[in-house]
Formats: structure tokens, C-alpha cells, sequence
């Protein structure tokens, strides 16, 4: 990799601080990057001394130390315009470095962490803070000195308490808190610099100013964010990384309603590792275009009410299916100890496909890998450690249908002890993830198969959808949902709105929107084909390591990108309805932009 360098030692997990602490004071940085860029030196010399000095005297009389540290430093560069209807609304640039301490009390065994209380709401937000962006060493240190203290008391109160909620109760399951891993290094180059703001304020303005001369378009906004973040890692066994992580985007967004009152709404995101990767103009216009031609359509189309039968997945459509609805089964999440009051409060399910490791999720000719490593065109998942600083690699997830393991972290799992590499923020997510079938079929032959199925089913017609809604995995109610049904739950995902009925002579009629009536693992398990083209398609992911701190804490900071690349699929039966729910009524008065 240009501008990187490697280095893995092979230095076994020690319990001791002591011994590994020489190797992260002694290790020179390496790559280009690291050398020549004197803030780096700084930081990382700051996040060291302090290391080395929480190490020998981090002890509170009659209790335990240490048995493990980590400092992570996240420098994050910001710049965001968004327009709406071809005027400004914001464009800002903000920098910040924020610093994340992770202190472990006890052993590997048992420790401070897999515990959720009632104690989280004073500390969700967890030790840390922001750092000087300046590189005053004495002021850094001054931070992580406090940091690391208050870390250090909170991961003692954890321990007490998790050990005292525990001590009137067997364990369902005796599960190890932290994996060893062997010690590993990475220093990479800052990346590219960011475009001038007025870069993007030009390209919204354009683009949203093209809703002008749509009037069916009630709502409009086009967002563009560029967003270097950079960051240092520093642990107690000797890891040490610098990573970059850019990344680029335009949102477009619009809303309208139909004379029946019903909401319908559209987006397209274009993602990149830089600008120059999304500033497509032409593309964008074009985008823009096919939204306002979509609603417009969609809401003089004649609504569907409920339907049951075949149902196709196209390109889009399927990509996000398998996103919202499968892939997060693929994430191994715990589900941690709590106090009593705790549990009965905000109870949380098992995953299932813990409990399915060696069992068939899949058809047979499916399979399903995740691999950080690859670096082809339109892959944006990937990056060469994850944030527990474990080097990356493939995980073959899937094979023939049979689930073989999960993305996991240092945070083991029922049947999973070892960590695959995929920490991302506070518990696992995939990178870039691929579906592929051994027996695919082209697409008109999947067309035909589909066709074949309805007529089968005497049903007059199927339904192929091409368009699914998105979610946001970080609005409150999403939260919400998450923390009261974990990652076992059934599913919700987005709405359906680029939807057909597709008659047996194959002639299409639009549907205005819809929603899937459920959609659970069985269902995926028997696709009966899949398509020989696959659609790759990138989308924000944000992670939680299955407790409600944690969670809180990833909906609140940065989204990671994942890319995924998937067939379409074609389901024998899936149960589709109207959009739930009373619609609003429309506005009284004309859009003003288009009031003669």
C-alpha cells in the first residue's frame, strides 16, 4: 500500500502491563506519513509518556490495576454544504480531536466491561473528551492524565457493581470479556487535502435549484460533506496505528404528497473517498431528474393494498434488503450482564444466528464473505485495522449456505473466542461484503423464472421493486428500538418506493409505496435464484457492541461506510402492504414558486 508500512510482532497476550508497554515506547513510527508530519509526533509522544505513566501508577489503595489501557485519538476535519431549492442553507467547516479512554479492571476473563446498569445514564457517554487542537504537549497530557483517572474509578464502580448484581445469580453462560490478539502496528499518510468550501456550495446550489422547475416537488435538499478523519491508537500490549479514514458524499432528498395525502419521498446518495469521486456533475443532474420524474409519477399511480406472493429484488432494492434485514444477524453482539432493575427495564434478544453457527441460513449456492483487504473500484468498506487493532482480513462468513461464523471483536461471543478483525467504533460492522452464487442465472432468465411464479400462483400479478427507502440508523426511535429488541429481532426496514406490478405478459404498473409485512430469516433462506450480475452499493452504518452505552454512544459520533455487492433476488412469497398509518392532509395553499 503507498504511503503505508506494516509491522507484525509476535508477542503473545500478557496479562502484565509492563512487558509490552517497552515495545510502544521503544517502537519508532514508521510510514512517511508518520515521520514527516510534526503534530503526529506530538500526539502520539503525549498519548505515550502518559501510557507509560498510568501504567506504574495507576492504583488505588486495597483495589485492583490495570490490566489493560487503550487511548484512542480521533482528528476529525469537516466541511458540509446544503442547499435547498437553489439556496444556501448552511456551509460550515469545524475540526475537532476527541480523545477515547478504555481502561479494563479484573482479568480477561472477568471484567468492567458486558455490564449494563442503571449507572449509564451518568456515564454513557464514557471517560474522555475533547483534546487541544493545538499541539500544546503539556495541556494533551493534562487531558488524558484526568481522562485516564476518571476511566479508571468508573471501571472500578462497573466492576463492584457487575460483580455484586452477579453474585446471587449462576451465569448462563461463562464467556471470557476480552480475546487475546497479537500486538500490531500501522502508520499510514494524512490523505488527500479538502476542496475549498465553495466547491460544494456551488454543486448544491445547482443541483437543488433544478427542484425549481419540478412542481410536484413539496420539499427538497441536497447536502454535500467531505470528511477527513485520522486516528491514533495506543494500547498497553503494544498495538500502535495511525489510520486515515476519508470520505466524501452527496445526499438528494425530496418529499411530496399524493391528492390522497399519502407521503412519498425519495433519496440517492453517491459516496467516494474524495471529492473528486463524487463531484460529478452530469451524473448528479441526471439524478436529480430521475427523483422529480419518480415522484411525480408515483403520485398520480393508484395505490396497492395488500398483496402476498412473488416478489423480485432489483439492483438497488436488493442491496438495501440484504443491508438492513440480514446483514446485521451477520454481527456478533452479546447480549451483556445487567443489574436486575436493568434487565426488566429494557429487556434485549438474543441473536439468533448465535445460536445457528454450522446451520443453513442461505440456499445452498449462496454464499457470503466480508473482507476489509479489498481494494477495487466502488469497494469503500475497507481499512487495514479496525479499531481494537487487529490487522484485517477476509472472513468467509457463509459458505454454501451454511453459516460458518460472525464479525466479531475483541469482545468474544458464544462459539466465537477469536476476533475477526471488524471493530468499528464500539462493536462490530462488516466492510465490504459480497454474495455470490454458485448457480446464478442471467437476468432474463430470472425474469422468466418470476413470470413463471406468478403464473403458477393464478395471482394476476407479481411485484418487482427496484427503489428501498433507506433508514437512519441515528434518530431517536431507531435507538430506541434497538436497545428494547437488540440485534435478534425481526427486522424493520425501509419502505418500498420504487415498486411495480408486473402482469404476466410483463407489462408494469407503478405503485406509489409500500411496505414489506415482515421479513425475517426464513425468508432469505429460501431465495429460490439469484441473478449472475451483482449490484455494489455503498451506505452508512453505524455500530453498537450490544450494550446500551455503547450503542448510545455509536448512534451519536460518525457513520463508518460499508459497500456491499449482491445479486437480485427472487422470492416464491413475501406479504406487501399500503403504507401504515393516517396520511397527513395537503398543504392549503399552492407552492408559492409556482402560484400564477
Amino acid at each position: 500500500m503507498d504511503g503505508s508500512t506494516m509491522n507484525r510482532e509476535t508477542t503473545l497476550f500478557k496479562r502484565s502491563l509492563l512487558p509490552a508497554l517497552a515495545f510502544v515506547l521503544l517502537a519508532p513510527l514508521s510510514g512517511a506519513g508518520a515521520q514527516e508530519d510534526p503534530e503526529l509526533n506530538v500526539l502520539m509522544q503525549a498519548l505515550r509518556d502518559e501510557l507509560a505513566r498510568s501504567t506504574e501508577e495507576l492504583e488505588m489503595e486495597g483495589l485492583e490495576r490495570p490490566y489493560f489501557i487503550a487511548y484512542t485519538v480521533r482528528e476529525t476535519e469537516r466541511i458540509e454544504a446544503s442547499a435547498s431549492f437553489g439556496a444556501l442553507l448552511s456551509n460550515t467547516e469545524d475540526k475537532s480531536r476527541r480523545l477515547a479512554v478504555e481502561v479494563r479492571v479484573g482479568d480477561p476473563t472477568f471484567d468492567n466491561t458486558n455490564f449494563s446498569s442503571m449507572s449509564f445514564f451518568a456515564s454513557s457517554f464514557g471517560p474522555g473528551g475533547a483534546l487541544p487542537q493545538e499541539d500544546d504537549y503539556r495541556e494533551i497530557r493534562r487531558q488524558i492524565w484526568l481522562s485516564t483517572d476518571a476511566a479508571y474509578k468508573s471501571a472500578l464502580e462497573t466492576l463492584a457493581e457487575r460483580r455484586a448484581a452477579l453474585q446471587n445469580e449462576t451465569r448462563a453462560e461463562d464467556i471470557a470479556d476480552f480475546t487475546p490478539e497479537e500486538p500490531f502496528s500501522f502508520y499510514s499518510d494524512a490523505g488527500p487535502d479538502l476542496p475549498p468550501r465553495s466547491a460544494l456550495a456551488d454543486l448544491v446550489r445547482g443541483l437543488s435549484g433544478q427542484f425549481r422547475n419540478m412542481p410536484d416537488i413539496f420539499e427538497s435538499k441536497v447536502v454535500a460533506t467531505v470528511r477527513h478523519r485520522r486516528t491514533y491508537y495506543l494500547n498497553s500490549e503494544g498495538s500502535a496505528f495511525i489510520r486515515s479514514d476519508p470520505i466524501a458524499s452527496v445526499v438528494i432528498e425530496a418529499h411530496t404528497q399524493a391528492p390522497d395525502g399519502a407521503e412519498l419521498d425519495d433519496s440517492v446518495a453517491t459516496y467516494g473517498s474524495s471529492w473528486a469521486e463524487v463531484d460529478d456533475r452530469p451524473a448528479l443532474e441526471a439524478r436529480v431528474e430521475a427523483i422529480g420524474g419518480s415522484l411525480a409519477a408515483r403520485r398520480s399511480a393508484p395505490p396497492l393494498d395488500r398483496y402476498n406472493g412473488p416478489v423480485l429484488f432489483e439492483g438497488q432494492a436488493a442491496a438495501e434488503l440484504f443491508a438492513q434485514a440480514f446483514m446485521p444477524k451477520l454481527l456478533g453482539t452479546r447480549v451483556p450482564d445487567a443489574a436486575p432493575q436493568f434487565a426488566r427495564m429494557l429487556p434485549q434478544e438474543r441473536n439468533p444466528f448465535l445460536d445457528r453457527i454450522g446451520a443453513r441460513v442461505l440456499p445452498r449456492s449462496l454464499s457470503v464473505q466480508d473482507d476489509p483487504t479489498l481494494d477495487a473500484d466502488g469497494f469503500l468498506g475497507g481499512y487495514p485495522v479496525d479499531d481494537d487493532a487487529v490487522e484485517a482480513g477476509p472472513t468467509v462468513l457463509i459458505e454454501n449456505g451454511i453459516l460458518r461464523t460472525l464479525l466479531t471483536t475483541r469482545n468474544p461471543v458464544p462459539g466465537i473466542d477469536r476476533s475477526t478483525g471488524n471493530r468499528r467504533g464500539e462493536g462490530p460492522l462488516p466492510s465490504n461484503v459480497l454474495l455470490t452464487s454458485s448457480q446464478p442465472m442471467t437476468r432474463d432468465e430470472l425474469r422468466a423464472e418470476f413470470i413463471q411464479l406468478i403464473e403458477e400462483r393464478g395471482a394476476g400479478y407479481g411485484i418487482v421493486v427496484r427503489r428501498m427507502a433507506g433508514r437512519n440508523e441515528g434518530d431517536l426511535v431507531s435507538v430506541l428500538s434497538f436497545i428494547r429488541s437488540g440485534p435478534g429481532a425481526a427486522p424493520t426496514v425501509g419502505s418500498l418506493i420504487g415498486v411495480f406490478r408486473v402482469l404476466p405478459d410483463g407489462t408494469e404498473e407503478l405503485i406509489p409505496k409500500a411496505e414489506l409485512a415482515g421479513v425475517g430469516e426464513a425468508a432469505f433462506r429460501d431465495i429460490v435464484e439469484v441473478s449472475d450480475k451483482a449490484t455494489l452499493y455503498s451506505l452508512p452504518q453505524s455500530s453498537g457492541s450490544g450494550s446500551l452505552p455503547s450503542f448510545v454512544r455509536a448512534a451519536l459520533s460518525m457513520n463508518s461506510i460499508v459497500s456491499v455487492s449482491v445479486p437480485d433476488f427472487l422470492f416464491e412469497e413475501l406479504s406487501l402492504r399500503k403504507p401504515s398509518g393516517n396520511a397527513p392532509h395537503l398543504p392549503v395553499a399552492r407552492h408559492p414558486y409556482f402560484d400564477e
